[in-house]
Formats: C-alpha cells, sequence, structure tokens
C-alpha cells in the first residue's frame, strides 16, 4: 500500500477504496519517516510528540503516528481532504518532510502515480478491527464550515463543494457550475438555508404552523424543517427499486392516486411511510377493514354495518373498490402531486391489505419504480390534467408510452444512493444549541443511518423516530468579520471540519489598471488591517474581482473598502486612514477642525477645537492606492 524514500524525506501511500472511506493514511514503521517520538499507542492513551501536517488546502492538522503492531496510522482521519481534492483509489498520498516536525502532504493523481508505480509496490497491511477502525461512512458524509473575512469566495467556493460531492466533479467555468448548482436545488439534491438571530428548531427541523383546516378553522399541524426535509430527500432515493418485472408497460392498466397532500404535514407523512413501507394507501373507508369484499355492494354492506356515520357513503364505496378490485397486480400507480403534477410510479405486487398502524388505513403493496423530487409536470406522460378523484385509471389513450418507459428506464441508471448537500450559510449568527437541539449528536458520520453506531431520536412535536442519512454532507460558511471561529459553540466545532479561505491576491493577476498593481495594493491593504485590528477582518479578494479601470477601483474603495474599515474601526478615523496609509490632507479622508464655540462659563465645556473626518468627495488620485503598498 506504500512505499519510502528515506533519501527524499518522502513517504508515499497509494490509497485504496477502504482508505479512502475511512479517511485513513497506514505505512509500515520500517518505512516511517516520522521519529519514533511521534509514536503513540492505539487507544490514545498515550500520544507521541505532536507533529504538524498542511494540506494543498492549507488545512493544518496536529497529529501523532498512532501504532499498532508493526504498522502506523496517522492518527488523524483525512476523509474530508481526500474527498474535497477528488482522491480515488489508485491515487497516492504523498507527504513531505518540510523541517523537523513539519510536513506537507497532498494528492497525486492515479495518471501521475502511474509512473511511480515500479517505486511504490502496493502492500496488503492487516489492520485490527476496533473501535477506532471501524468504517465511517459508505457515502463518507462530511460536515465542513468554511469560514474567513469578507469577500473571500466563500459562496463560490460552497457551490463548487456541493457540485463537486453530488457530481464527482466541478464544471470549468463558473457559469457551467452555477448553471448545474442550480439543476441539482431543483432536484432537491442540493437544499439552502441562511442563519439568523431569529432562527429556531421549529425552522430547521419541525414545528408547529397554523392554517385553516377545511371547516376554516383554525387548527395546528406539525410542518418539517429545512434540515428534516433535506434528511427526507437524501434518503428517498435508497427506497426506489428501478424497473419493471414481467409484461411491458404497453400491456399494463395505469391508475392515478392521490397520497395525500404534498404541501400538508399528512401529505408528507403518508408518502413517507408508503415508501418506506413500500405500499399505497388510500384515505377513503374510514377505519373498516374490508378484507374479503369482492363487489361495491359487499362493500357498502361493510361500511353501513361498521361506520354508519359516514358521510357521503358512495364515494367511499367507489374509492375502495377501485383499490380492491380494479386494481390488478401488475398495474401501474402514478402517485400526483395536486391537478399537474406527479411525485412517484409504483407497481402493484400485492392484494388488498388493512394496515391498522398506517396513517390511512386501506393499502396495497406496491414496487416503488421512480420517486421525483420536485413533482414532474403531468403533461411529461399524460395529454390532460389529472382529475379530482383519489383513484382512478387513465384513459391509456391520452397516456405517453414512450415518455413514461423513458422515465422509468433512466431511473435504473441512477445510482442507489445519490449525495445530497445541504447548505448553511452564516451558520455562526444563529444560536446553534437552539437550532440543532439533540440532534447535532446525529451529524456525526459514525452515528448516521445504517452506520455501525448510528443513533435515532424521536421528535417532540411529531414524535417520530429520526436520524440523519449517511448520504448528506452539509456545508455551513462563516463570515470571521461577524464572529470569530473562537466563539462558536463547541459541540459544533467537535462535529464539523473547518477550512479557512484566505483573501487571495493572486486571482487579481490579470485585472490591468493602470499605474496600480492590485495584487499589492491589496496584500499591503490587508497586512496594514491584520496589524491595525486582526486576521478576521481582512478584505477578500472579490471585491476587486472585474475591476478593470481606476474610476471602477474608486467605486470599490469608496462604497466598499472605506466603509467596511469604518465599521471595523468603530468610526476611529485615525486607524481608517493608518490602514490606508492617508496622512497630510488625505487623498481618501481628509479632516477639518471645527470653529471654536465661545467659551461659555461652563467648567464642562471643553474648548479644545474637534477634528472631524469624511471622505473626500473628489476622485481619488492614483498616488493615493500607490502608496498603500508603496509608502512606509
Amino acid at each position: 500500500m506504500n512505499n519510502f524514500n528515506a533519501s527524499e524525506n518522502i513517504l508515499r501511500v497509494i490509497l485504496t477504496d477502504g482508505a479512502i472511506r475511512n479517511g485513513y493514511i497506514h505505512f509500515p514503521l520500517n518505512q516511517s519517516i516520522f521519529s519514533s517520538a511521534n509514536y503513540g499507542n492505539a487507544s490514545g492513551e498515550q500520544k507521541g510528540t505532536l507533529i504538524t501536517l498542511v494540506d494543498e488546502f492549507g488545512k493544518i492538522y496536529e497529529d501523532d503516528v498512532r501504532v499498532t503492531g508493526n504498522t502506523g496510522r496517522l492518527r488523524s482521519r483525512f476523509g474530508s481532504y481526500f474527498s474535497h481534492s477528488g482522491a480515488k483509489s489508485g491515487d497516492v498520498a504523498e507527504i513531505k518532510k518540510e523541517s523537523e516536525g513539519k510536513y506537507l502532504v497532498r494528492i497525486v493523481n492515479s495518471s501521475v502515480s502511474a509512473s511511480l508505480s515500479a517505486q511504490v509496490p502496493q502492500l496488503s497491511i492487516p489492520v485490527p478491527l476496533d473501535a477506532t477502525n471501524l468504517e465511517i461512512s459508505k457515502m463518507n458524509a462530511t460536515n465542513t464550515i468554511l469560514y474567513g473575512p469578507p469577500g473571500t469566495g466563500k459562496t463560490y467556493v460552497t457551490a463548487a463543494r456541493a457540485v463537486q460531492l453530488c457530481d464527482g466533479k466541478v464544471p470549468p467555468t463558473r457559469k457551467e457550475l452555477m448553471a448545474r448548482y442550480e439543476v441539482l436545488r431543483l432536484e432537491q439534491r442540493i437544499s439552502f438555508v441562511t442563519f439568523h438571530q431569529s432562527f429556531g428548531y421549529e425552522e430547521f427541523i419541525e414545528g408547529l404552523r397554523p392554517h385553516l383546516n377545511s371547516s376554516s378553522q383554525i387548527a395546528y399541524s406539525v410542518v418539517p424543517g429545512v434540515f428534516r426535509k433535506a434528511c427526507d430527500s437524501a434518503r428517498i432515493r435508497q427506497l426506489v427499486k428501478p424497473g419493471l418485472s414481467g409484461k411491458p408497460l404497453q400491456q399494463r392498466t395505469i391508475f392515478k392516486m392521490s397520497l395525500g397532500a404534498s404541501w400538508s404535514e399528512e401529505g408528507v407523512t403518508v408518502f413517507k411511510y408508503a415508501l418506506e413501507n413500500e405500499c399505497v394507501l388510500l384515505g377513503y373507508g374510514n377505519e373498516v377493514d374490508f378484507t374479503g369484499c369482492k363487489n361495491e355492494s359487499a362493500i357498502r354492506e361493510k361500511l353501513l354495518k361498521d361506520a354508519p356515520e359516514t358521510i357521503r357513503i358512495e364515494a367511499h364505496v367507489w374509492a375502495v373498490n377501485y383499490l380492491n378490485n380494479e386494481l390488478k397486480i401488475g398495474d401501474i400507480v402514478v402517485v400526483s402531486n395536486g391537478n399537474k403534477s406527479f411525485r412517484g410510479i409504483a407497481e402493484v405486487t400485492g392484494e388488498y391489505e388493512f394496515l391498522e398502524d398506517a396513517p390511512f388505513h386501506q393499502s396495497r403493496p406496491v414496487k416503488w419504480l421512480a420517486v421525483f423530487e420536485p413533482a414532474m409536470p403531468v403533461s411529461e406522460i399524460f395529454d390532460r390534467g389529472f382529475a379530482m378523484q383519489a383513484i382512478y385509471k387513465l384513459d391509456a389513450l391520452g397516456l405517453n408510452y414512450e415518455k413514461l418507459n423513458a422515465l422509468l428506464t433512466a431511473q435504473t441508471k441512477e445510482p442507489p444512493v445519490q449525495p445530497h448537500v445541504l447548505i448553511i450559510d452564516e451558520i455562526n449568527r444563529a444560536n446553534i444549541s437552539k437550532v440543532f437541539g439533540e440532534l447535532i449528536t446525529l451529524l456525526e458520520p459514525d452515528k448516521r443511518e445504517g452506520e455501525t453506531n448510528a443513533i435515532s431520536v424521536k421528535l417532540p412535536y411529531s414524535g417520530e423516530d429520526f436520524t440523519v442519512p449517511s448520504n448528506l454532507h452539509v456545508i455551513g460558511t462563516m463570515n470571521t468579520a461577524d464572529r470569530s471561529i473562537a466563539l462558536l459553540d463547541t459541540a459544533l466545532r467537535r462535529r464539523f471540519d473547518f477550512e479557512e479561505l484566505e483573501p487571495d491576491a493572486s486571482t487579481l493577476e490579470k485585472n490591468d489598471i493602470p499605474g496600480v498593481d492590485l495584487v499589492k495594493l491589496l496584500t499591503a491593504l490587508n497586512d496594514r488591517i491584520e496589524a491595525l485590528f486582526d486576521r478576521d477582518h481582512r478584505i477578500g479578494h472579490a471585491f476587486f474581482i472585474g475591476i478593470s479601470s481606476v474610476e471602477g477601483l474608486e467605486q470599490v474603495f469608496r462604497r466598499k473598502v472605506i466603509p467596511l474599515l469604518q465599521e471595523y474601526f468603530y468610526e476611529n478615523w485615525s486607524n481608517v486612514r493608518r490602514a490606508l496609509n492617508d496622512y497630510g490632507t488625505g487623498d481618501f479622508v481628509i479632516s477639518n477642525k471645527l470653529a471654536q464655540l465661545p467659551a461659555d462659563g461652563d467648567e464642562s465645556f471643553s474648548d479644545e477645537p474637534r477634528v472631524v473626518y469624511r471622505v473626500n468627495e473628489a476622485p481619488f488620485p492614483v498616488t493615493a492606492y500607490q502608496r498603500i503598498y508603496g509608502g512606509n
């Protein structure tokens, strides 16, 4: 699995699928480039002297070597790094010793690493199974927070990261990236939410919301929040078993059926139950068991006997008869989403069943062939809108069998589990304990659904058992100018990887502004801000992208940079001028002494002249920008 060339002080490890899934870097101790002082034991009770490891993205790991027998393993998990760098089986993790205690790590892709294969034999290293070596996630679920000053490209990097997690690659241009991002968002594989001070558990997980019921009375229903919706979307694909069994589509009868309104809590609950229990449910028939009722007469008689209070009995009889007797094994059910769209397709696999514990009791077993999020327009498969009836047979002359067949065929080509991403913008602006509540623990990769240490909790409003699927990635963004990373909730810090996005002046090299070197300008400006304040309040490169003239640069300084500095320094204009290296009469900021007021004999009155500042209304000269990076 690895090779070491001592003369180069480089350790090369060929990555396997298991190493990438678990985030591990293993190597034989006889090929180690680390000191024995860096070795600790497997349990972590004894740790070695820490080393500093820096990856390609600038993330720093404080690490030691976990020793088991003749095998060493860096104690940190690199799953997030492997994911972000696009590492795959056969790629090489190359660790280079820079100085005593400091190392660099990078991923060399397989096309390059192939040339190293003669030097890097793949060894089989047995790894003992213990609590620290369990497979963390089949999907390598990641919880990441991107943090940095304003204007460092967090929005763009977040979009790129989300698309990469979903597709495994990033489109080459920004336009293509954002177009693909929007497609994934519409497919509900990417969800987005912005936290704020009043955001709470009810908006994020679930809460009670008022609405008017059928009697125009105010009623309260449990409504799922952003996180619960994202989790439900992530697990839906796992419940689908695409592919027709038996005769072709054209030889089957196709029905439309409603499983409740998708925008209501009842509809959400019914559809979720139907997917998880492989059935369709009918909301007619009250709580009567119609087993053995082979026609409308038998259904009517049973209903009058067991539920004589039923209103509109004939509507119940008609719908139950369709479910019990008209629907045959092998028929297709198209699940509607209102009158103009549909959200699922299923194949009937069994006879009528009465389900006592289901939200609706009348049921038929099915195999779910396709589920669509968002819902598909009915015009894709049918030449008219759906009727209001809960269940009925669709006119074969109006069906587009070719398109319907194409939809079902496309489902068979999709992977059984697809990555989903939830983006939480401004994650530090909300009260994390209040928003996540008891679910903060469920975010950990090994506590996810289907994992070795999976945990479920009972939600307080709906009473449902809830887990977080292992294919849901969470990406948060954090503006360090709003709140220091040091002030974040400790529970959140333990469950997220943090990646800093710093101002990158090199991205401005192509910006050609006569007389002004933008790279030097931004670098010097941030050095001065860091000296006067701190690194969290530097100016990001995104403010200057696309500027090609002195006039454009002035607009950025006048409308963005200087107002931001005013806020940073709390109207301390002296520091604003120091940051801009703007002394004397001032090119950016000018000062003026106000005329003294005559003394009135009051001892509290100061006759010292007051100095006031304002932004220069005249155009900023080129020399003002040059002085920021060229002056003392």
